[in-house]
């Protein structure tokens, strides 16, 4: 089964703009479960749509899979590919034709393990211990390393995405990974990264209530003068911080039968092979 993770929680908010051109995704099923953010671009008719068609396109594609799915890293490149070439179809039947865009990240997760993707400068985090273990390297023209946020200028020069060209864009991958314990995946876009520093946001998404972290997260970048918006995805695997993981003692409140079954399983030789008449 994929349901060991505690929760998994999401957020989306305007910001300091008109309208929300982020989306975002969670698909579960009993043996895989899907997250997605899309971040429609400004300055481009439709960001909405293009984030919307990616979505979709996940959704769709999930729905029809076999699961679990045997080559996830293929998958989300079909989804990838699948929902470019839909941008573009959309955008060249507006009259007159438009080019709209987004910024895309995915991450399945099976048998905990995780595999994730992405196309511009949303971003996946795998956070471990209170420390970054992973974090997506954006597709811009200058990625901050600080601490800080980044300028508004950076924040704005992507140079992948979904739409714009014919071409499909260049996926970056990351290598797959067995989740451990306390371990959270937090995928985000540049309105929640680019606003609040990484000790901070390692803080509040280690908090015991993970929804509760995430919405503060939120808040904080939406409190920011001229804020983007802020869309996030955060998943917890196993229990929750400060609670042991769950074991089964024998003999300690159990039927007595399995206390006995118990006791003899610890018996047994716990390597090699063992020979029965």
């Amino acid at each position: 089964m994929n349901k060991k993770f505690h929760e998994a929680k999401r957020i989306s908010l305007i910001g300091d703009r008109q309208n929300n051109q982020d989306r975002s995704i969670i698909l579960e099923s009993s043996s895989t479960t899907l997250l997605a953010i899309a971040d429609g671009l400004g300055g481009h008719p439709r960001g909405e749509v293009a984030a919307q068609l990616f979505i979709d396109t996940c959704e769709h594609m999930l729905r029809r899979v076999e699961q679990p799915i045997r080559d996830p890293r293929r998958f989300m490149y079909e989804c990838i590919q699948h929902a470019h070439h839909a941008i573009i179809n959309f955008g060249d039947r507006q009259t007159p034709p438009i080019c709209p865009r987004s910024t895309v990240v995915v991450a399945i997760i099976q048998y905990g393990k995780a595999w994730w993707a992405h196309v511009g400068d949303s971003r996946l985090y795998l956070i471990r211990e209170r420390s970054i273990l992973v974090q997506t390297h954006d597709h811009s023209l200058v990625q901050s390393t600080s601490q800080t946020p980044a300028s508004s200028k950076s924040r704005s020069a992507v140079t992948r995405c979904l739409g714009g060209l014919d071409q499909p864009p260049k996926i970056s991958f990351g290598t797959p990974m067995s989740l451990q314990d306390g371990d959270t995946l937090l995928l985000c876009t540049d309105g929640l990264w680019n606003q609040v520093p990484q000790d901070d946001l390692i803080n509040l998404l280690s908090e015991h209530d993970l929804g509760a972290g995430l919405r503060r997260a939120g808040h904080v970048a939406a409190s920011r003068p001229r804020s983007d918006n802020i869309t996030a995805i955060a998943l917890r695997w196993g229990p929750p911080p400060g609670h042991p993981t769950e074991r089964t003692t024998a003999g300690r409140g159990s039927d007595p039968l399995e206390a006995t079954i118990s006791e003899l399983r610890e018996m047994l030789p716990r390597s090699g092979s063992a020979s029965f008449p």
